[in-house]
């Protein structure tokens, strides 16, 4: 406790300080997006490679707010429908902007607005389009690459000496590679019309260049992409992703749910992208097309790749005679250090073509999507009683429609979605701006429990869109120029068992958010948060398992600013309260502070710090927080058990084009001998993760 006395006094002393205006950084403004979108994922896994890319070339690249489409826009992720609507029409009653000054007077921009939106746009004139020429390729492509080693320096189990005849008896108790995690990628990009990239990838655990692993890298990508060539609005070849309508029918890709932003419950599909990230399986190999004629696109695509999945048996025959293999479930870790992990690699193909139409007004658009999936193998038939609807067909036609229009101070949006062979799903939803300081959005959704589409990825309480109906409600109200109040609740059922729910259940969800922000050095916010879900738990009195509630609450307070021209601070304290099922009860909390140092001379240097220190009973009352990284690297690890982690992030400028970074981070258990599970077992009570980073651009 004493101990913990002194870091809260070394924790809020800087808040008495007085802060002087800076200018935010490219990074720093990136990764509060990225930190917004990514707070109640509540994952470890999560890439946002695309996202992270896109808003670094943009902020290097500047939209043109003069020529600027809607969808354009929509791509910043800051700007609401009625936001992007009001530019457009200010930008045609007004004439165009001379300056990014004039974005205060558009109808509904208020001053964070403003600045959460500079970094990424600029003023332009309606002729500054580039030309698709080979001189002007040459003169403003631009080229990035950069390679990645990270490794965690204690041995773990995976890794440790073995007699060989254990080993023999037992081969999946080692993994066959080193522990070393090596990204490699190259990509060269001209504005939105031209892109070539390649990434190459080796796992901890992975062979390179062995007997299991002949090619080096384990994972290979590339892709050709075209864009804005006359009616050809994109052409991709290789790897990419397709998103459309909601998400309800096909979706590949990260997709964004419930945050504080009351809007990002409203996907907005980007039609095909490249492909530019290390996840082995959330994306499409083959080719793709959009093309614009007038009002109306039609995007087509194709794509077959082999995916990770557990044969249950091979050989068997089906109905027509012939020899397919069952599967019980896809593995998407991507990691194949093991015997296991290797024969579950490429084990299934997968086949996916269709396509989307969409018919675009300035108010209204609607769209039809058709995909066919087919897999070579079966699904294996499920003993378990909650996996009754589950498909054992190999073949999956799936048809949706989706809307989107604006009525006055209105915009509404939706999908439905029809499995060939049965099941149905459909979301509505609408956001509705009151006034200059109220929005109002609400979403009602119903997955019958036999919809099941592979690659959809909507709004859900649950990882698929099945057997779920659910009503959100969510409210962002603009106080005063300072104060914002945000917040939603989403109450939601399963009419059918879920895993670890032996019976119809339901459930219920609630967040509320102040936030303080008076000038652009200093923003603070206090959140409240709890989700209640029914779930099994053990009765000792019963045979059988009953159902009780899961209730967890958050209570967070953070605030950041900056102490001078080189030194920025943020500082945060959570808190966390469990009740089990069972009634059992536990509690946590978390502190952390951060320094960001960036000294004016020599300026070729960035320093960033964290320390933090947690207490929670188990992992069941863990807290997860986002942590700065690598360019184009994330971390958002859980906090659980009791100790203290940090971490140091040192950058230096090698030249103009070509920058080095370094990230060590270290987490202490002080209530574990060891940590990990299975063969990530380490024998002690720290875990230390090594990451460096070459990066060059030119």
């Amino acid at each position: 406790m004493r101990s913990f006395g002194y870091f809260l006094i070394f924790f809020l002393f800087p808040s008495l300080l007085v802060a002087q205006r800076i200018d935010e950084d490219k990074q720093s403004a990136i990764d509060q997006m990225v930190e917004l979108i990514s707070e109640n994922l509540e994952s470890e896994n999560l890439d946002f490679t695309t996202l992270f890319e896109d808003l670094n070339y943009l902020y290097d690249h500047p939209l043109n707010i003069n020529r600027a489409e809607r969808d354009d826009m929509r791509g910043l992720m800051i700007l609401s429908e009625f936001q992007i609507e009001a530019l457009i029409q200010h930008r045609e009653y007004a004439g165009r902007f001379i300056s990014t000054y004039e974005l205060q007077g558009v109808q509904g921009f208020d001053l964070n607005t403003i600045r959460a939106l500079l970094p990424f746009v600029k003023v332009g004139g309606l002729g500054d389009d580039r030309t698709f020429t080979w001189q002007a390729i040459k003169k403003e492509g631009t080229h990035e690459a950069f390679v990645r080693y990270q490794r965690v320096i204690e041995e773990m189990e995976g890794y440790s000496a073995i007699e060989d005849s254990v080993l023999a008896e037992n081969p999946n108790r080692r993994y066959s590679g080193s522990p070393e995690r090596v990204l490699a990628r190259y990509r060269f990009r001209y504005l939105n019309n031209l892109s070539v990239g390649v990434t190459m990838e080796k796992d901890a655990g992975e062979q390179f260049f062995g007997p299991t692993q002949q090619r080096g890298f384990d994972f290979y990508s590339g892709h050709l992409y075209v864009g804005n060539r006359g009616i050809i609005k994109q052409a991709i070849i290789g790897d990419y992703q397709a998103q459309f309508g909601q998400g309800l029918v096909f979706w590949s890709g990260l997709a964004f749910g419930k945050s504080a932003d009351i809007a990002s419950v409203k996907r907005n599909a980007r039609e095909i992208t490249p492909y530019t990230s290390a996840d082995e399986n959330n994306f499409m190999r083959g080719a793709a097309t959009t093309i614009e004629v007038g009002q109306v696109d039609v995007t087509t695509f194709f794509s077959c790749k082999n995916v990770d999945a557990n044969i249950t048996s091979v050989d068997t025959l089906n109905d027509q005679d012939q020899l397919v293999s069952e599967f019980s479930s896809f593995q998407l870790n991507g990691i194949h250090g093991t015997p296991n992990q290797l024969a579950d690699k490429n084990a299934v193909s997968e086949l996916n073509t269709g396509g989307h139409v969409r018919y675009n007004t300035d108010m209204f658009q609607i769209g039809i999507t058709g995909v066919y999936t087919k897999y070579g193998g079966t699904f294996a038939p499920s003993r378990q009683l909650y996996r009754s609807f589950e498909p054992v067909s190999s073949e999956f036609f799936i048809a949706g429609f989706d809307y989107q229009f604006i009525y006055k101070n209105i915009l509404a949006y939706g999908e439905s979605s029809l499995r060939l062979d049965g099941g149905t799903a459909s979301l509505n939803g609408a956001i509705i701006s009151l006034d200059q300081s109220l929005d109002l959005s609400i979403l009602h959704r119903n997955y019958s429990e036999s919809y099941n589409s592979p690659r959809s990825n909507a709004v859900s309480e649950s990882s698929r869109n099945t057997n779920e109906s659910g009503l959100y409600m969510g409210f962002a109200a603009k106080l005063s120029k300072a104060w914002k109040f945000t917040g939603y609740y989403d109450m939601f059922s399963f009419s059918w068992l879920r895993f670890r729910t032996d019976a119809p259940s339901n459930g219920n969800e609630l967040l509320t958010q102040l936030e303080y922000r008076p000038s652009k050095r200093f923003k603070a916010y206090a959140r409240y948060r709890f989700e209640n879900k029914q779930e099994n738990f053990s009765d000792d009195e019963s045979a059988t398992s009953a159902i009780g509630i899961l209730s967890r609450q958050w209570y967070r307070v953070n605030w950041q600013f900056e102490v001078s021209k080189t030194l920025s601070l943020r500082s945060r304290v959570e808190l966390v309260n469990v009740q089990e099922a069972n009634g059992e009860k536990e509690k946590g909390w978390m502190v952390y502070q951060d320094f960001v140092w960036k000294p004016s001379w020599p300026a070729k240097y960035e320093l960033k710090l964290r320390y933090a220190m947690f207490d929670t009973e188990s992992y069941t009352s863990r807290i997860y927080a986002y942590e700065n990284d690598v360019l184009y690297s994330f971390s958002v690890p859980a906090y659980y058990y009791r100790g203290s982690r940090a971490y140091i992030i040192l950058k230096y400028d090698i030249s103009r084009w070509s920058d080095l970074t370094v990230r060590l981070a270290q987490t202490y258990f002080a209530n574990r001998d060891e940590n990990g599970s299975g063969l990530n077992t380490i024998d002690r009570p720290t875990r230390t993760e090594l990451k460096v980073q070459w990066h060059m651009k030119f």
